[in-house]
């Protein structure tokens, strides 16, 4: 490709990049914002707006309920009542107390001084219990392996992990399976759980009872019950064996005895 050809082509996309990354950024800087927030607690929905505007009319609003109003401090729905402040030098708006049936699309409305209207936000807003985590182990016979089971207070927008010890375990899952080595004792097993607002972790401890040697401690319980049973049986027969020795010498003493 000549060089002519080669500045005319870039003459001509040029203006296509220009257009393609304004968009990209006013994408970016115009995006309707999305908030999470923690039952109980307090959050701060952004109104886009700066400290220098001065809209004349501006308004909050949750579907067709208008919750918070620059003109009207009152108005309130029963939900926010005595739960809602608006910031009048950004018009961000405050939620306290949070509740779950709190999530939705809120709207921020207003009106310029000088009459037109301003560009609607929409702030997305999802509200969260802080998530609590339990480690349990499945009932199983075996004493080497084990389901290890995790469970939240929440069934939705969980994510797991898990750590052996200190070290990180590839399997991102309520459930883990284990399997140890005959000698290892008392190693901890850690879910993190966690959801867009808060983390938690619970452990548990599993054990391999036995010898590095392979002998299973079931195997080697198994064989001193045997070994036991037969020493006592032995000293049972042992002492009877005995009796009736020492018996058989007091007849023949006696016999003799008589026959003199």
């Amino acid at each position: 490709m000549s060089a002519h050809r080669r500045l005319l082509h870039f003459s001509y996309a040029l203006p296509v990049f220009i257009v393609l990354l304004g968009l990209l950024v006013a994408s970016s800087v115009f995006a309707d914002p999305v908030v999470n927030g923690i039952v109980g607690e307090s959050v701060v929905l952004p109104a886009g707006l700066s400290p220098q505007d001065n809209p004349s009319e501006l308004e909050w609003r949750l579907g067709k309920n208008i919750i918070a109003d620059k003109d009207n401090s009152d108005v309130t729905t029963d939900q926010f009542r005595h739960r809602v402040h608006l910031n009048r030098r950004d018009w961000s708006l405050t939620i306290n107390l949070l509740r779950a049936e709190d999530s939705g699309e809120y709207k921020r409305i207003a009106t310029a001084t000088s009459g037109d209207q301003l560009p609607t936000l929409t702030v997305t807003f999802h509200v969260y219990e802080k998530i609590k985590s339990e480690v349990t182990r499945k009932p199983s016979h075996e004493t080497c392996r084990a389901t290890l089971l995790c469970t939240t207070n929440q069934r939705e927008h969980v994510s797991y992990r898990w750590k052996r010890g200190d070290q990180d375990l590839p399997e991102h899952a309520g459930i883990l399976e284990v399997s140890l080595i005959p000698g290892e004792i008392n190693v901890t097993f850690t879910c993190v759980a966690s959801n867009p607002v808060s983390e938690a972790t619970a452990s548990i401890r599993e054990s391999c009872l036995g010898s590095p040697g392979g002998v299973s401690f079931c195997v080697l319980k198994s064989v001193l019950l045997s070994l036991g049973l037969v020493l006592m049986i032995s000293a049972v027969i042992g002492v009877h064996v005995r009796d009736c020795a020492h018996t058989k010498r007091n007849v023949r003493r006696h016999r003799a005895a008589c026959e003199t």
